[in-house]
């Protein structure tokens, strides 16, 4: 009887140990430096989400694909979470996270064309490239617009939209201004950068994190206010800027 509880108490001490060291696989749009940078594992946002989830003892392995795709993968069995996403990409879910990080969009055109936004739905008289899932995450008066835009196309990797700009290609472009800021230094423009016109119509856009098990949630959140009252919080915001 005696040797049959230790071998249960072992077996839950092993078990236990087992769980919390397993993967916990955390779903991530591509690269958007300063955000996320997968080359090194490393951005604001993904040490960020590392450190919370790993004082709550998940061990979190990043899963990378383009942003699109995000909200299907929380169906898969092995995904644990999918972060940046807000209550328009799932909008009936009860795991999802409090906000945690909030980006700034705007649109941008070159100064040369002359462009004038003062709202959002002024951008439909024009050619734009967004990041994929815009015509979500920012509501429906930015998706009535770019309905009626003659061309509306979202691009997977933000670089290339900065690409789509310089090469006149498309009249706008929709993403957040540190990224955007990012791909133009990136790509030896900032000497042009009097040459853009940044148009801010759109309010803040903040993030939350979609949990598969809504048991998770409480814990992040604590963790993550816990988190920003920190010192490595604040290391966290000078290495990158913020």
């Amino acid at each position: 009887m005696h040797i049959n509880v230790i071998l249960i108490i072992c077996l839950i001490l092993t078990t236990t140990k087992s769980m919390a060291t397993q993967p916990f696989k955390v779903v991530v749009g591509l690269s958007k430096p300063p955000y996320v940078i997968k080359e090194s594992l490393s951005g604001f946002e993904l040490e960020l989400i590392q450190q919370v989830l790993t004082t709550i003892g998940k061990k979190p392995e990043f899963i990378f694909i383009p942003y699109g795709r995000s909200e299907k993968m929380l169906e898969l069995p092995d995904i644990s979470a999918v972060i940046t996403v807000n209550e328009q990409m799932f909008p009936h879910s009860k795991a999802l996270s409090e906000i945690y990080i909030n980006y700034q969009n705007v649109a941008i055109s070159l100064k040369k064309k002359a462009i004038t936004l003062n709202k959002i739905s002024d951008i439909s008289r024009y050619s734009i490239a967004s990041f994929q899932l815009a015509n979500k995450v920012l509501g429906q008066e930015f998706a009535t617009a770019v309905a009626a835009s003659d061309i509306f196309i979202q691009v997977a990797n933000q670089e290339k939209q900065v690409e789509l700009l310089m090469r006149d290609r498309v009249d706008v472009l929709v993403m957040d201004i540190k990224i955007f800021f990012y791909y133009w230094h990136k790509l030896k423009l900032s000497e042009k950068e009097n040459s853009v016109d940044i148009h801010h119509i759109f309010p803040l856009s903040p993030y939350r994190v979609a949990f598969k098990n809504s048991e998770n949630v409480e814990a992040f959140n604590q963790a993550m206010k816990n988190y920003k009252l920190s010192v490595q919080y604040q290391q966290l915001i000078e290495k990158y800027n913020f």
